[in-house]
């Protein structure tokens, strides 16, 4: 199946990196789907049931934007001393998918972390951070 339409996954303290990305991939013809700029990045000031209701709605926006997609693609840079790390929300987001029945795509290797064994089982596709290779699935 020829991929069309991806959603970007990974940590907003990366988001230039995947703003980066999704101007490569609609630029190679794909429709793009990135994580949603009203993301707060420090949830320090807010009370438990703030942060659940907005987390919440950070997570169903994006969940729906992988079911209108054929792929995700996680992008995994090194993060907390890991390389490729990938962290709870893009985890959750891969077995969305996975669950889904949709192709899977992390932009490095899978990462040496706790939850190592539980990614390899969603078998997602190392591009080994070659995007070219996305396009021409």
């Amino acid at each position: 199946m020829k991929i069309k339409t991806i959603t970007l996954c990974g940590s907003m303290k990366i988001f230039d990196r995947i703003v980066d990305i999704q101007k490569l991939l609609t630029n190679k013809g794909l429709s793009v789907h990135i994580p949603t700029l009203g993301e707060v990045m420090n949830y320090s000031t807010m009370t438990r049931l703030e942060k659940a209701i907005h987390k919440n709605e950070m997570i169903v926006i994006h969940l729906n934007k992988i079911r209108e997609s054929d792929a995700i693609l996680i992008v995994n840079e090194k993060q907390r001393d890991v390389e490729g790390y990938i962290g709870s929300n893009s985890f959750l987001e891969m077995g969305f998918a996975f669950v889904l029945q949709k192709k899977i795509f992390i932009l490095n290797k899978v990462p040496d972390q706790s939850n190592t064994e539980e990614i390899l089982g969603l078998e997602p596709v190392e591009l080994l951070g070659n995007l070219h290779r996305l396009v021409a699935e």
